[in-house]
């Protein structure tokens, strides 16, 4: 690979960590998910002024936006409702094993096929997931990760997984009828709507206002790094394999976890970096190696 996709993937993987890094200080974490998108759509408006030629909307793609923006909804609720309870070091590598949810749906819908090599990945990463929840080494820890993986903060950062397994079957087949580039500018706006009506319908404004009172600079940041981490990953693509690019971009599942353990002080740091690391390799031999 040469180095300009490696080191804008890598940049992405940064970004991504780190805006969510950024999420778990939130006071109203689903508020400050709903912000942080907003954000980043007012200041990528212009932006997406420049770098696309033409800017319209393409009936044909309604659908995968719809199906797209309710998936996304359903992730940012997920991840905001995980981060109230749970480890940042936890939940983001389990909320971000959603590959193993792609390669089965697109195997289920789509028709494509899952190589020997595509299974050991899957298996991999669910080896990953079950040492994140390990406390220690006795027979008793070693059966509680299936205990903790049906409380509260991995239920919804699984929720998030199937958020994020959704969109990206229905993205595949968005962008195959349109611009990527478009299409991602139209779906900021469905994406940004839906969850703005979602979470005043749940919470009212009362929860938003105070967020925004309180954590204004997190929030610019974060929607910078949010927006700013995928535009990298979409540039990355024009210039690398798809495969490769994705699939290295999980080094982020890493990066949250040491975050987590270094700068938020959480517990079982060995344990969940050893997870966060086997989860990563799975990841990469589903998506690059496949």
């Amino acid at each position: 690979m040469d180095p300009l996709p490696l080191i804008l993937v890598l940049l992405s993987a940064v970004s991504h960590g780190l805006w969510n890094y950024l999420s778990k200080a939130g006071k109203d974490k689903e508020s400050f998910m709903l912000l942080l998108n907003i954000t980043s759509l007012i200041l990528f408006i212009p932006l997406f002024w420049v770098i696309l030629p033409e800017i319209y909307f393409p009936i044909s793609i309604l659908p995968y936006l719809l199906v797209s923006a309710g998936a996304e909804t359903l992730y940012f609720l997920g991840l905001g409702k995980a981060y109230e309870t749970g480890d940042l070091s936890l939940v983001y590598p389990v909320a971000r094993s959603s590959p193993v949810f792609v390669a089965l749906a697109a195997f289920l819908l789509l028709g494509e096929k899952i190589t020997s090599t595509g299974i050991i990945g899957i298996l991999v990463i669910f080896v990953g997931v079950y040492i994140l929840h390990l406390r220690g080494l006795t027979s008793q820890d070693l059966t509680a990760p299936l205990k903790y993986l049906r409380t509260g903060s991995s239920r919804y950062a699984l929720l998030a997984a199937l958020g994020t397994t959704i969109y990206s079957i229905s993205d595949k087949l968005g962008v195959t009828a349109v611009n990527p580039l478009l299409y991602s500018f139209w779906l900021g706006f469905f994406v940004t709507g839906m969850l703005t009506v979602t979470i005043i319908y749940r919470k009212g404004m009362k929860p938003i206002k105070e967020e925004l009172a309180a954590n204004l600079s997190r929030i610019t940041v974060a929607g910078i790094l949010m927006r700013g981490g995928y535009m990298m990953v979409l540039y990355a693509m024009s210039l690398a394999q798809v495969s490769y690019i994705l699939a290295l971009r999980q080094i982020s599942v890493v990066l949250g976890a040491l975050m987590g353990v270094l700068f938020l002080g959480e517990k079982y740091g060995r344990v969940r970096i050893i997870g966060s690391i086997i989860i990563f390799i799975g990841v990469y031999i589903l998506g690059a190696l496949v």
